[in-house]
């Protein structure tokens, strides 16, 4: 499609990390003027946005590494300094983002998952983001396809172009997305009546592994670490695992809410 948005001869801007900074900058200033109304800290949001950036691209970039590629970086381990090449796993950046926030947000000594929840409810704007990217860069592709809603790649220097040059390809970048679109919207609308604090944070995590793990079936970029003679990938590996996980906070959550509520109630 378009892997770079400036390539003037050593000056190079890849779509990918462009539109990962574009993702950044409008979830972060979208929660900034929001914050207010909500009452959070404006100043809180912004260390958000700066500190997850900077660990989730970190977390992606060593997901990557360790999950995909560790042969070729074993090779020589100054390949892993060479971000312009590519090489990013989102689950690793959100959840390496997401560890760090958390970690900063407590030693803020604030409202730990009131944060998170509100900061979760707009996430699904870097989901966004980031497809695009991928759309551009021509990476997590899907399997060639007769279906009707499909891409085509020609660029050589995109990983489907250079593969499958001119191939019909399941438009996972596309689904993806939509997974991103839905989740902004369903998460908004839940925010609002949600039933205690943690619960949207645990929602994002649950509902968008859930789906991305079954657009995991339809990629057809075998090097992100397939197992099982290509039978599930590293995602749907991370995925399951955090849906366990979410499964585990969200009971865990909601018996202390009704727990409490039970006290309250025998306290009348």
């Amino acid at each position: 499609m378009f892997p770079f948005v400036i390539h003037q001869g050593d000056f190079i801007i890849p779509t990918f990390f462009f539109m990962v900074m574009v993702g950044v900058l409008i979830l972060t200033f979208y929660l900034y003027f929001r914050a207010p109304k909500l009452g959070f800290s404006q100043v809180i949001v912004l260390d958000c946005g700066i500190i997850g950036a900077i660990f989730g691209i970190l977390g992606a970039r060593i997901f990557h590494v360790f999950f995909e590629a560790l042969w070729f970086y074993q090779e020589d381990w100054t390949r892993v300094f060479e971000f312009w090449r590519g090489g990013f796993v989102s689950f690793g950046a959100y959840i390496g983002g997401s560890l760090s926030v958390l970690l900063y947000l407590r030693l803020r000594k604030v409202n730990i998952l009131a944060y998170a929840d509100y900061i979760a409810m707009a996430v699904p704007i870097l989901v966004m983001a980031i497809r695009v990217g991928c759309l551009g860069a021509g990476c997590c592709y899907g399997k060639p396809t007769d279906f009707f809603l499909h891409f085509v790649f020609d660029h050589p220097s995109s990983d489907a172009g250079s593969k499958f040059p001119g191939v019909s390809l399941h438009a996972t970048q596309l689904y993806d997305f939509l997974n991103g679109l839905f989740l902004l919207i369903f998460l908004h609308w839940r925010y609002a009546r949600k039933k205690f604090d943690g619960e949207i944070f645990i929602l994002l995590f649950g509902m968008y592994s859930f789906i991305r793990g079954m657009i995991e079936f339809l990629r057809g970029d075998r090097d992100r670490g397939l197992y099982f003679d290509g039978l599930i990938s590293t995602g749907q590996i991370t995925g399951f695992v955090l849906i366990l996980i979410c499964i585990a906070g969200y009971v865990y959550l909601w018996r202390k809410v009704k727990n409490k509520e039970d006290e309250e109630t025998n306290h009348e």
